[in-house]
């Protein structure tokens, strides 16, 4: 495939190879929807740490460009600000340096109730929750905003917290990733 050899020697190949394989986590965590939390929660975890590694391996690849440092304190601030983005570099943390969990399985808090040869059932709507995470004796709570924006409406009973900020860190990522290519890469190849 003739743009797969064009990008082989790009220096944002290996940070662009770790958002692929972020996706890849994020869409069995579609697949598996409902199903097996065990696996599903694996591959929450692997997307943690390979969205992580978009940032890491970009840094890395463009630290000596002239236009990174531009830029980098943009984006490292928004890291350390933006509820989201700090909330997911610290459950990656708390994922890669502790044992407690980052998130939660749905409970259907399943009641039967009978009464003159009626039963009536009831539950709760299907939900997988993030959960606060501790490090280093602070704790983040699943985030409410993300760059400016309410997101509360859309972690709502029926959705999978995890797949809906997966999807806004995919989108944030891209985002980044182009804009590094475009304005630090695309910059010095002139």
């Amino acid at each position: 495939m003739e743009t797969a050899k064009a990008f082989e020697n790009h220096p944002l190949k290996y940070a662009v190879e770790e958002f692929s394989l972020a996706n890849s986590a994020y869409l069995r965590m579609v697949k598996i929807g409902v199903g097996n939390f065990a696996e599903y929660e694996r591959a929450w975890r692997e997307f943690l740490h390979r969205i992580e590694r978009v940032w890491i391996k970009t840094q890395a690849a463009v630290y000596h460009m002239p236009n990174w440092k531009k830029i980098e304190s943009g984006f490292i601030e928004l890291r350390r600000e933006d509820p989201l983005l700090q909330y997911l570099h610290q459950a990656r943390n708390v994922e890669e340096h502790s044992i407690a969990d980052v998130a939660k399985d749905w409970d259907p808090h399943l009641q039967v109730r009978q009464g003159k040869g009626i039963v009536e059932l009831t539950w709760e709507v299907w939900d997988r929750s993030l959960l606060p995470v501790k490090n280093r004796g602070v704790v983040y709570n699943p985030p409410m905003s993300h760059l400016g924006q309410n997101i509360e409406h859309l972690k709502r009973k029926g959705k999978a917290e995890l797949r809906v900020i997966a999807e806004f860190a995919l989108r944030f990522y891209c985002d980044f990733l182009n804009k590094v290519s475009s304005e630090v890469v695309g910059r010095t190849d002139r």
